[in-house]
């Protein structure tokens, strides 16, 4: 009973936050026919979101333009009448309407319109649920671009505090997929030459009690990218064209990352080791990258919003704007750093050494 009554407490004090809970029985996955229904459909100056919930299909209205994730829409439920036909209904204190919503699929399966009534509307798809990778295309050449990084000057450090980091790979629990070490990520460019992760070691010990939670549910945690020296910062920077210069902080504020105390982090099965499909792609610039995001299905938003919980128990923020990066406390009274990641390895190599 006391265990019940904890939960409850806790849950109502993550709403009270605003905060997402993955609360209940982990949702059974949705139908890959009826997933490739779901996603974005605009026309006649309208938007609309098709997704699954509890095992049914949605449809969200989005009637205000600044509601980004779809949080704020109106939710119609639809009725499946046969193959790829279902029956919106209006119930309400003034209407009672009925309504066909019909869609029409490509030749591989994927819904690419739909109709509602005499409207008509069309798929927008978000770039990956067709193969279509976000990619940059750097203005200069690599070489170019890392001799004016690391020929940059760091701003001038006024913060109080400097993280301890240590390396990722000695905390159980955690797999690392780091992006930016290879040519799988936005750049098509390995950015960093060490395929090590640190972080500050009070971050690190929230991280290990993350892990050990996760661990009931049946997942780990992949780490994309953690601590990251500030010319790589720079370097990442640089490396964009003016147009998408929005996309990371300015290098005289600096990153997150740079202090230690940032992560970007998904799931894995412990039971295979193969990575969770997650609601996007990391580095996914569209509505699903949102922290709220209110589309995909019942099991990807209850993946996303366990692992928001979870880290938001440990004392990690939760980003709004991209669901898989999480700062550890105040990051604001902590230095940015630029500790080359070769001589973290260096300093690991050494440990290791006196150890044996």
């Amino acid at each position: 009973m006391r265990r019940l009554i904890s939960v409850v407490i806790v849950a109502a004090f993550l709403q009270i936050a605003g905060l997402a809970v993955a609360g209940g029985v982990k949702p059974e996955a949705c139908s890959l026919d009826e997933k490739y229904l779901l996603g974005l459909y605009t026309g006649n100056g309208e938007q609309i979101l098709v997704r699954e919930d509890g095992g049914m299909l949605q449809l969200l209205y989005r009637y205000l333009p600044e509601d980004r994730d779809f949080r704020k829409s109106n939710i119609f439920p639809l009725q499946k009448k046969h193959y790829d036909s279902y029956l919106l209904r209006e119930a309400g204190a003034l209407t009672d309407t009925e309504g066909t919503v019909k869609f029409e699929r490509d030749k591989d399966g994927h819904g690419i319109s739909c109709s509602i009534g005499g409207n008509r509307y069309t798929r927008k798809f978000f770039g990956p649920e067709k193969g279509d990778y976000f990619k940059i295309k750097p203005p200069k050449p690599w070489a170019e671009l890392q001799t004016g990084a690391a020929s940059a000057l760091m701003p001038v450090q006024t913060a109080p505090q400097k993280a301890v980091l240590v390396d990722l790979s000695a905390v159980q629990g955690l797999m690392l997929d780091l992006r930016y070490a290879t040519e799988n990520n936005c750049f098509s460019y390995p950015l960093y030459s060490e395929a090590n992760a640190y972080l500050d070691k009070s971050a690190a010990g929230a991280l290990a009690r993350v892990a050990e939670k996760l661990a009931s549910y049946g997942y780990g945690l992949l780490v994309w990218d953690a601590y990251r020296p500030w010319h790589l910062s720079k370097l990442a920077y640089d490396a964009l064209p003016p147009e998408q210069k929005y996309l990371l902080p300015e290098p005289q504020k600096g990153s997150p990352h740079n202090t230690g105390r940032a992560v970007d982090l998904s799931l894995y099965e412990l039971e295979t080791g193969k990575p969770v499909n997650m609601i996007s792609e990391f580095d996914e610039p569209s509505l699903r990258q949102y922290g709220r995001y209110a589309g995909g299905t019942s099991l990807e938003r209850w993946q996303r919003n366990l692992l928001w919980q979870l880290m938001s128990l440990e004392g990690f923020n939760c980003s709004e704007t991209e669901w898989w990066h999480f700062e550890y406390g105040n990051v604001k009274d902590y230095r940015l750093l630029d500790i080359p990641l070769s001589d973290l390895g260096q300093a690991k190599a050494l440990s290791n050494l006196a150890s044996m």
